[in-house]
């Protein structure tokens, strides 16, 4: 049988010293203080379950939003040959982004086509 344990709050997330171990400290419905630890290595895919989950929230509480929307807070552009790279600030938290050169173009084109020019 699995137990599932409740996070009330988190508390504090980092890495291990030689950055192969998340970590992640909550406390307990209880009032006591627990650790998540998972592999680094597991970052992406742990972060793509959790940007799934909260698609699924936002379909089951938001009716007919049926899209969840994180809104960027500041961007920043670095066009390479190879990709353009997207520097998002999304909660005061940084993300990247390297976007291919040809999809970036494409973006481009639809941006000029959709937006309204100034």
């Amino acid at each position: 049988m699995t137990e599932t344990i409740t996070a009330q709050k988190l508390l504090r997330f980092g890495l291990s010293a030689d950055a192969s171990t998340c970590l992640v400290e909550f406390e307990r419905d209880d009032g006591a203080i627990d650790r998540l630890a998972f592999p680094s290595s597991q970052l992406d895919e742990i972060i793509g379950l959790l940007l799934q989950v909260k698609q699924i929230h936002a379909e089951k509480t938001q009716g007919d939003q049926t899209r969840s929307v994180l809104v960027v807070d500041r961007v920043g552009v670095l066009v390479q040959p190879e990709a353009a790279v997207l520097d998002f600030v999304i909660g005061g938290a940084p993300i990247s982004f390297a976007v291919p050169t040809e999809m970036a173009i494409q973006l481009m084109q639809i941006f000029q086509q959709k937006l309204p020019a100034q």
